[in-house]
């Protein structure tokens, strides 16, 4: 269940965060899957990974969570700009979940690139997640 509740918590972060807005849009451009008809630049989910933790008294969950930026703009500099403040908003915030308390919002790993057809190009943040059950 904490999984859910990091993800909702971390999408209302975004969505507040005016660093997120300036490259994704006001609402922020944040998808449960990409869609034909969404505007460019845009993010969403492409995996999230849970694993308990029992490190202590209290139940934890460790999550990996990834997020992809899909930018069709010429050059990466647009996807780099979205991943550094997706990147940066998940650093400062302390987000409320319901259900759970997250303790740690790590980004592990960066990376933009471009897609097999030329076109578009692709920005990667995964996020190491680790919430109490509360």
């Amino acid at each position: 269940m904490t999984a859910l509740a990091c993800q909702q918590a971390l999408d209302a972060v975004f969505r507040s965060d005016p660093s997120v807005q300036a490259v994704l849009g006001n609402p922020v451009r944040l998808v449960d899957a990409p869609a034909k008809l969404i505007a460019y630049p845009f993010a969403f989910w492409r995996r999230w990974e849970t694993k308990p933790l029992d490190a202590s008294l209290v139940r934890s969950d460790e999550h990996i969570a990834t997020l992809e930026v899909v930018c069709r703009q010429a050059g990466a500099e647009l996807a780099r700009e979205a991943v550094a403040a997706l990147a940066a908003a998940a650093t400062q915030a302390r987000p409320d979940a319901v259900g759970a308390r997250i303790v740690l919002i790590l980004p592990l790993y960066c990376d933009v690139m471009r897609s097999a057809d030329g076109r578009s190009w692709f920005g990667l943040l995964r996020l190491k997640i680790v919430a109490d059950h509360i």
